[in-house]
């Protein structure tokens, strides 16, 4: 693609540079921040990925495979402006350390939803974090970006650290819904508390309205959420004592008893007096 331009003059460039030097991987061009980027792409994605797109000037290509993974197209071009304002601005230092670290966070969300596809090797994670600027770094001249803009600062390979664990454990962060009831009452009825925080609202409405049922609470009851506050501490006091085995109908139980006997110990004592 001689004499074209591709995506923009950063990864024209970079790419170019990349393609020239693969065979002296010591040069200082090889290691330029920009090329550093190029090597991270080909890592994630294989060289073919990122570099046919180039040869053939596709660009749809190029940005499509960087997306078969999830990226977003609003990441992605960010993540392409970003790349190229720092290439463009390599003397302002000011500009550079702010794109630095972003710059670098791109590329572990690329690795990141690439690990979440496929299967991803312990030494293939090894090998991307070469790819970062780190305090063991023995590259020399990205060690001196490191020094300039991050210094003993591994705020990068925490971020990487963060988003592996996370995907390992395999975390969902959902808001509590205003609609929800007390974990426990979903407990007590034999519903799973967290499935049901994580279910649409529709849902969740529905299985509260079962939740009442099991602890005997009318749907016309305009404190049904007071009654349940009752109900499950009765319950958690008491346990299944009485046979209705509900806390709260075990409550009512307990009060009909004690009528029912003061009432009798009443007319007992009238017709002692009579």
């Amino acid at each position: 693609m001689e004499g074209n331009l591709f995506i923009n003059e950063a990864f024209t460039n970079s790419i170019r540079d990349y393609l020239t030097y693969k065979g002296n991987p010591s040069r200082e061009e090889f290691n330029s921040f920009c090329v550093v980027v190029i090597r991270a792409l080909i890592e994630i994605y294989g060289e073919l990925d990122i570099i046919n797109p180039y040869r053939t000037n596709g660009e749809k290509g190029f940005k499509d495979n960087l997306k078969k993974f999830g990226y977003s197209d609003e990441a992605l071009e960010t993540f392409i402006n970003d790349v190229q304002t720092f290439y463009q601005n390599q003397e302002n230092d000011a500009i550079c350390k702010e794109l630095f670290l972003k710059i670098q966070e791109s590329l572990v969300d690329l690795f990141v939803l690439r690990k979440k596809h496929v299967a991803v090797t312990d030494e293939e994670v090894e090998k991307f974090k070469t790819f970062l600027y780190t305090k063991k770094d023995t590259t020399p001249s990205k060690f001196v970006l490191y020094t300039k803009y991050t210094p003993n600062d591994d705020t990068i390979l925490h971020y990487l650290n963060s988003k592996l664990y996370e995907i390992a454990h395999e975390f969902t962060f959902s808001a509590l819904k205003e609609v929800a009831l007390r974990a426990d009452a979903y407990q007590l009825a034999g519903y799973n508390a967290v499935e049901v925080m994580n279910m649409k609202e529709e849902d969740i409405l529905n299985i509260n309205n079962k939740v009442y049922h099991f602890f005997r609470i009318k749907d016309n009851d305009t404190n049904k959420r007071g009654r349940l506050e009752e109900a499950i501490n009765y319950y958690k006091k008491y346990g299944n004592t009485i046979t209705s085995g509900n806390g709260y109908v075990d409550l009512l139980l307990i009060l009909s008893v004690i009528a029912t006997s003061l009432m009798l110990i009443t007319l007992a004592f009238l017709k002692f007096m009579g």
